[in-house]
């Protein structure tokens, strides 16, 4: 008798131990599924550059653009302001954005009109798509309302860099010039800037460490400028002669591949 007590007990004990084993299992399984994010949503959490609009493309002086964490954070600069809020996804591609604001600063007209279609666009798309490096912001199933790509983090690119140094001579701005000689670097390739006189804009490839290439099709538009004394030709003629880059803080040298010095440029930051 006392022997059949001790096995029905070995059983129950075995019995509860698989029991247990199986519960646990089960919920580590359970707890993995919250915790783990879909591959669609992984790939939304980092920077976002906007590249159209309501279907037209958008190149503004400044990068648009907007930081999804993990932590279900928004941040960004909307044009003219830089932005904040909250976003929760679900079901992988399910998105609303909510809390959304703004600093108050005023700008020209144009980069506050940029800043209203982005913020209505945020407080009005229900869910999104990735294609490659493409976000795109949608309402159901309609043609999306606004398109971003994967912001470089290379640190010369997405700057406005300011003129400073041409061939060895400081630059200071000349009366009548509206604004100083810069350019910009986008992540899409493309580049643009103003030479003093008129704006420009062609193509790059960063072909290496501290390689630059700058494509020879640039196209400028063609003010006269006459009461503007300013060397726009040789600024130019930086882009078809650098081939390298040195960055140091917020200082960034153009030159040659044997080291001839071309240009400095200087910047406030991102």
């Amino acid at each position: 008798m006392k022997n059949s007590i001790l096995f029905v007990a070995a059983l129950l004990f075995l019995f509860s131990c698989g029991t247990k084993k199986e519960v646990n299992k089960e919920t580590e399984e359970v707890n993995k599924e919250q915790k783990a994010p879909t591959l669609v949503s992984a790939a939304v959490f980092q920077k976002w550059e906007l590249t159209m609009v309501n279907g037209r493309a958008v190149m503004p002086n400044r990068p648009v653009y907007i930081d999804l964490t993990t932590n279900n954070k928004l941040s960004g600069f909307a044009g003219c302001n830089r932005l904040m809020g909250n976003y929760n996804i679900e079901n992988g591609s399910q998105i609303q954005f909510d809390q959304v604001g703004t600093t108050r600063m005023a700008c020209p007209e144009q980069e506050m009109n940029l800043e209203t279609q982005v913020l209505e666009i945020l407080n009005t798309v229900d869910n999104f798509t990735i294609n490659e490096d493409k976000l795109m912001l949608n309402v159901g199933r309609r043609a999306p309302l606004a398109v971003f790509r994967k912001m470089s983090t290379n640190p010369v690119v997405n700057k406005q860099w300011t003129l400073k140094e041409l061939n060895g001579n400081a630059v200071k701005m000349v009366d009548n010039q509206k604004q100083a000689q810069y350019f910009m670097l986008r992540s899409d390739g493309s580049f643009s800037g103003f030479g003093g006189c008129n704006n420009f804009n062609a193509q790059y490839e960063l072909t290496g460490e501290n390689r630059i290439s700058f494509k020879e099709n640039m196209a400028a538009t063609l003010k006269a400028c006459i009461d503007v004394k300013v060397n726009e030709r040789s600024y130019f003629d930086v882009f078809k002669q650098a081939d390298t880059y040195t960055i140091k803080g917020n200082t960034l040298k153009l030159s040659k591949g044997d080291g001839t010095p071309l240009a400095v440029f200087e910047t406030s930051g991102s």
